[in-house]
Formats: structure tokens, sequence, C-alpha cells
């Protein structure tokens, strides 16, 4: 396991405090569950963009078509 040290606002830390007191769990935990959230939904945003962008591909002609009406 790592330990990191991290520089927060301290308007962040408080809501991140208050979230965590709310939830019933420590700092940390809450950290932790935030950053693998972001983590998830980058990989679901990378996801996304690779299909629309394959979508775009196989379909160019089509949309061209399309742009042109």
């Amino acid at each position: 396991m790592t330990t990191l040290s991290l520089r927060l606002p301290d308007e962040v830390h408080a809501r991140l405090v208050a979230v965590a007191e709310a939830e019933h769990i420590s700092l940390n935990a809450a950290l932790v569950q935030a950053a693998e959230q972001w983590i998830a939904q980058r990989a679901r945003q990378a996801v996304f963009t690779a299909a629309v962008d394959k979508v775009f591909e196989e379909d160019a002609a089509l949309f061209r078509r399309l742009a042109d009406t």
C-alpha cells in the first residue's frame, strides 16, 4: 500500500470530511472510493469514445451523404 500526501483546499477538505462522516466512513475510505470512481468513469469514457470513433470510421460515407443533404 502506498502512503500519499495530498494538498487540498480547505473547502474541499471540509466537504470531504462532511461526506465521510455522513457515510460513516473514514476520510481515507472516502478518498479511495472517489479515486476508484474517477478511474472507472475514465475507463467508461474511453470505451464510449472508442465506440463512437469506430462508428464514425465505419460509416464515414453515410455521414458524408447525410451532411450533403
